[in-house]
């Protein structure tokens, strides 16, 4: 029987909830209500992948469809380098969720962190001189721009709490499996952002928890078809499997690219009606066609796109 690995981004109330939620499901103090950083369509879509999940989980522990879940969990201090609260613009004023900071915006004073302190490869700098470094090394990277996100997914929080109806489907699944999720933490380290649950965006040499997570994915690349799913489609699940895809891209002696096939990516399958994007801010980045073309290039790369319901089609069929 093939082994089938999913990937479960970020399936958290602060993203995932709509605050329509059934009057049945637990609720935080104070009643339903959206998540900090509510990704539209995410409440449904999570339903589909937990559904997903317990139609492929079976009693009997040879016949379960799903081998392994690596579900990634979100996590922040308050004081985080991507929450607005910690930035003030040249008036003084808390800078509005969404803006975006450029090295420019830095260098000009447009934006400036009111944080004490900046960590900058485990020395203590001043936020400012962070500020330099840090947008500095995310246009050396190619990584996105620094975006300031509402406080989400606070340590401890309802809002970083799984989603009920993916946290029933774990629990399910690993009653019936005997078998433990593959819990993944990522964002605890406040100086710079962790959209990839692989990588930091900009890694510090001193922080084991921003470093490549070789282990998880050299693990799943053991599978013989790996699924992705999850929230942002824009953000978090495409820079997870992004650089997991990269990570196992074959190289030559010197590290460059052989233009072999890739392995890992032609057993991936991202599921497009589990993938939901950050909205559009009001004159911000296209955070829509992020996702599109994310799809577009793991289409192009050797990687398929399909729906919920097909995947369940086509596991059920190869048994």
């Amino acid at each position: 029987m093939q082994r089938v690995d999913l990937f479960v981004i970020d399936g958290q109330n602060d993203f995932c909830s709509s605050g329509k939620e059934p009057a049945k499901w637990p609720t935080p103090e104070g009643g339903h209500r959206p998540g900090a950083l509510s990704v539209a369509g995410a409440d449904s879509e999570a339903v589909l992948v937990a559904d997903m999940i317990n139609e492929l989980t079976t009693s009997g522990i040879e016949r379960h469809l799903i081998s392994k879940i690596h579900a990634t969990l979100d996590s922040h201090h308050v004081n985080d380098c991507a929450h607005n609260t910690v930035w003030r613009d040249q008036n003084g004023q808390i800078a509005p969720p969404f803006t975006i900071v450029s090295h420019e915006d830095v260098k000009n004073h447009k934006y400036i962190p009111s944080f004490a302190i900046g960590v900058w490869e485990g020395r203590p700098i001043t936020s400012y001189d962070w500020a330099l470094k840090y947008t500095q090394a995310l246009a050396d990277k190619g990584r996105n721009p620094l975006c300031l996100w509402p406080e989400h997914c606070l340590i401890q929080s309802w809002g970083a709490s799984i989603y009920h109806p993916l946290q029933e489907a774990y629990n399910r699944w690993e009653r019936q499996t005997g078998r433990w999720i593959d819990f993944i933490s990522k964002g605890q380290w406040p100086f710079t952002e962790h959209y990839s649950a692989i990588i930091a965006d900009v890694p510090d040499p001193t922080k084991h928890e921003t470093q490549m997570n070789a282990v998880v994915i050299n693990e799943a690349s053991g599978a013989d078809t790996i699924v992705w799913c999850g929230w942002a489609g824009s953000h978090c699940l495409k820079w997870t499997a992004l650089d997991a895809i990269n990570f196992k891209e074959p190289k030559d002696s010197n590290g460059n690219p052989t233009g072999e096939p890739n392995p890992f990516i032609a057993k991936s399958i991202f599921l497009e009606d589990a993938s939901a994007p950050v909205p559009n801010p009001p004159g911000g980045p296209d955070f829509v066609q992020w996702r599109l073309d994310f799809l577009d290039e793991v289409v192009r790369r050797g990687g398929r796109v399909m729906k919920c319901k097909d995947l369940i089609r086509e596991l059920k069929a190869a048994v």
